[in-house]
């Protein structure tokens, strides 16, 4: 929890310190992984326990110590660990929603053929660092707290110093704008994987771009708690599309269904495309 903060918004702190954003990094301890096992087809056998994976292959054991647990769990869980000073992403992750293990996206679905390979992929500091400032609020406060997002604020409440700002630009920092420029105004056609990341949709979609960025994350989105189930946004919708602006439209809830589509670009994940239809 954002202490300091508590102090004078005890409620709003309570409710961002259970949510996905403020368990989206934490030391491992066995969570989601402990006490499991999962055999790769070429016979690779990962073995968990409360702090180390170890993995056999050809009757030979090797073992590693897990260092952090990235992902709050919701969604998926990946591993990083430390290795004769590199960090690797770990090529196994898990998915509770599907209540297994399996691949961690990005890497290959090729049965591992090397001890190393099937530890992971080695991160550069420079990558592992980005995966840090993502997905913890300082070096010393893993997860995403107050000050993430709303600055130290050291002289606050006596000087306005904290950060206010809504614009889509903050949620992308970790949330990901384009890294590049799409030759086609319908990001997910030319890259599916693309609906990952929701600013990429949305500052795509008609919406955003009619609203002059009047439209953003937080239209829809408190940023202190989870995100809800989709019919329970048609109210931001209406709010400029009103009964008489969708009379043709035969349903009457759940705009998000047809308007923002979900799908599956990558094993086992399912996403909210937001580049509103």
């Amino acid at each position: 929890m954002g202490a300091p903060c508590a102090t004078c918004h005890a409620d709003k702190a309570h409710i961002q310190s259970i949510s996905r954003h403020a368990n989206a990094l934490k030391p491992y301890d066995g969570t989601g992984f402990n006490g499991k096992t999962l055999r790769e087809r070429a016979g690779t056998l990962y073995t968990y326990s409360a702090n180390k994976v170890a993995i056999t292959r050809g009757g030979i054991r090797r073992e590693a110590v897990i260092q952090w647990l990235f992902g709050a769990g919701h969604f998926a869980r990946t591993l990083l660990l430390r290795q004769e000073g590199r960090w690797v992403e770990h090529r196994v992750s898990q998915y509770p929603l599907a209540g297994r293990l399996s691949l961690t996206p990005g890497h290959s679905p090729q049965p591992a053929d090397t001890f190393d390979t099937a530890f992971g992929i080695v991160q550069s500091d420079v990558n592992a660092q980005r995966c840090f400032a993502c997905h913890s609020t300082s070096p010393t406060q893993p997860g995403i707290h107050c000050q993430r997002c709303h600055g130290e604020g050291e002289k606050h409440p006596a000087e306005p110093t904290i950060k206010r700002t809504k614009d889509v630009a903050l949620c992308a920092e970790c949330h990901r704008s384009p890294l590049r420029e799409y030759a086609s105004p319908e990001p997910e056609i030319e890259d599916p994987a693309s609906i990952r990341f929701a600013p990429i949709g949305l500052t795509a979609s008609k919406c955003y771009q009619a609203s002059k960025g009047a439209l953003t994350c937080v239209t829809c989105h408190d940023p202190h708690t989870d995100a809800r189930p989709a019919m329970t946004y048609d109210r931001k919708c209406l709010g400029c599309h009103t009964a008489a602006k969708k009379q043709d439209c035969p349903r009457t809830a759940n705009c998000a269904d047809c308007h923002m589509p979900r799908s599956s670009p990558i094993p086992l994940l399912t996403f909210t495309d937001h580049r509103i239809r």
